[in-house]
């Protein structure tokens, strides 16, 4: 269990908080339901009762009015003037009925005439303490009654009435049921909101906490990151390392078979790479990646002459029909060396492309190589820029059956085999980059008396 919230703290605690957050949550909510019935019960009496209060009021300020309406009687205008001071924060208001019932003061009279034509003394309402509903011009004598009215065009209002006159002129106070609902709910939020920051820092301490679990987690598990990645990053440069000096001595021992000091690989790889960088804008497969597999591929590429016997590699004269094919071999032995390690190895880009630049090292752009004789675009890339570096030191280098050639004879004959021997697209970047090739063969030549000196 412990294993689990370890494995994802995140979702524990928030489920957790979410358990504490429901269970208070319904717990408010059967409250909320429970009081809100006793809260609307005692806001219908507060309503009420203010009511009767503001109809007392009006009826003392109002004082005497003639038993007949007339809206030119300064006692008339006055009552006009105080159902307009009456303001009530819900939508209600306060209206004087004539002797017939219908309305003669109203706040709205000015704007809405066509109110004095609306009658209401024979409306229904149910006044308090009672269960049968009585109509408004009949109640309300000698003293305030107030109730609870259902009107059809905009439902239920508190109402309060008392007449004004013998001949029923009456005071009608009243406010809809429906703007005070709200009321009654935020007093019952207000009673409830205590409930709920009662359970609030339970949850806060909860989601605190978590919070500084996680953080703290977060932290140690960045840093085990950063110390395992760290250790990995080691771990695989020195994997690179071991990779490049395996593949280094291997290169170099082959090397060692016609060049008896093992610089030829070492050159091939720089060429290549120089080559390579510069044919990058033209070729879409050619990235930092790709040029690290062919610095290290390309020196395998006459790995396959340790099959070759020495009489046949190191005769300075010219060879045989059968001393020739034994040379022409070492493409496919050095490939089927290669494939047994790639076999081992699964799918190694790097072995891969040592494979393809072992093998068709020695084809050329027409078709006329060996040993599959393949042509064009169907050459590898890595082994058609080898084949230009590979011709180029070999040209550059004296050899037991050759002097040594200048720079600009080699020129000459790279340049001309453009389109037959070579890709000319190859061709073309060689010549833009020979200058930093010939200083490379000059600086390994240095190294190469050096080491022929000691």
């Amino acid at each position: 269990m412990l294993r689990r919230v370890l494995r994802n703290p995140v979702a524990t605690i928030a489920g957790f908080v979410a358990v504490q957050a429901v269970v208070l949550g319904a717990g408010w909510f059967f409250v909320y339901n429970a009081t809100h019935e006793r809260v609307a019960e005692s806001v219908d009496e507060v309503i009420l009762d203010n009511n009767q209060r503001v109809a007392a009021s009006l009826v003392d300020a109002i004082g005497s009015l003639p038993d007949r309406f007339d809206a030119d009687s300064e006692a008339w205008q006055r009552a006009q003037h105080l159902v307009e001071s009456v303001e009530f924060g819900s939508g209600g208001f306060a209206c004087i009925l004539d002797e017939s019932g219908n309305i003669a003061c109203h706040p709205d009279i000015e704007d809405d005439p066509s109110l004095r034509s609306m009658n209401l003394a024979e409306h229904l309402f149910v006044p308090t303490g009672r269960t049968e509903a009585v109509a408004i011009g009949a109640s309300g004598h000698g003293a305030i009654e107030a109730g609870i009215a259902d009107f059809a065009v905009d439902g239920k209002h508190y109402v309060a009435t008392q007449t004004l006159t013998e001949s029923g002129t009456r005071l009608l106070v009243h406010q809809p049921v429906s703007g005070l609902s709200s009321a009654s709910a935020q007093v019952t939020s207000g009673l409830l909101l205590r409930i709920g920051l009662a359970g609030f820092p339970v949850l806060l301490l909860t989601a605190t906490s978590g919070v500084l679990f996680i953080r703290g987690h977060s932290r140690a598990l960045r840093r085990w990151n950063e110390q395992l990645e760290s250790k990995v990053a080691e771990r695989t440069s020195q994997l690179h390392k071991s990779r490049r000096a395996i593949v280094t001595a291997l290169a170099t021992l082959a090397d060692y078979r016609d060049n008896e000091t093992g610089q030829h690989v070492r050159r091939i790889s720089e060429y290549t790479v120089v080559i390579a960088n510069h044919l990058r804008s033209s070729h879409a497969e050619i990235s930092d990646e790709w040029i690290d597999r062919l610095r290290l591929a390309s020196m395998l590429h006459d790995i396959g002459k340790v099959g070759v016997p020495d009489a046949v590699l190191r005769k300075p004269g010219k060879l045989t029909e059968e001393e020739f094919a034994a040379i022409k071999s070492h493409p496919s032995f050095g490939a089927d060396t290669l494939l047994t390690i790639h076999r081992e190895v699964e799918s190694d880009p790097l072995i891969q492309m040592a494979v393809e630049v072992s093998l068709y090292h020695h084809e050329r752009w027409d078709g006329a190589g060996y040993p599959v004789g393949l042509s064009g675009q169907d050459i590898p890339l890595s082994a058609r820029i080898t084949a230009v570096a590979d011709v180029f030191d070999a040209l550059m280098s004296p050899r037991v059956y050759k002097p040594a050639m200048s720079a600009e004879q080699v020129r000459k004959i790279i340049r001309e085999s453009s389109g037959t021997h070579f890709d000319p697209q190859v061709v073309d970047a060689f010549l833009q980059v020979e200058d930093q090739l010939r200083a490379i063969f000059t600086e390994f030549v240095g190294v190469e008396s050096h080491s022929r000196a000691a």
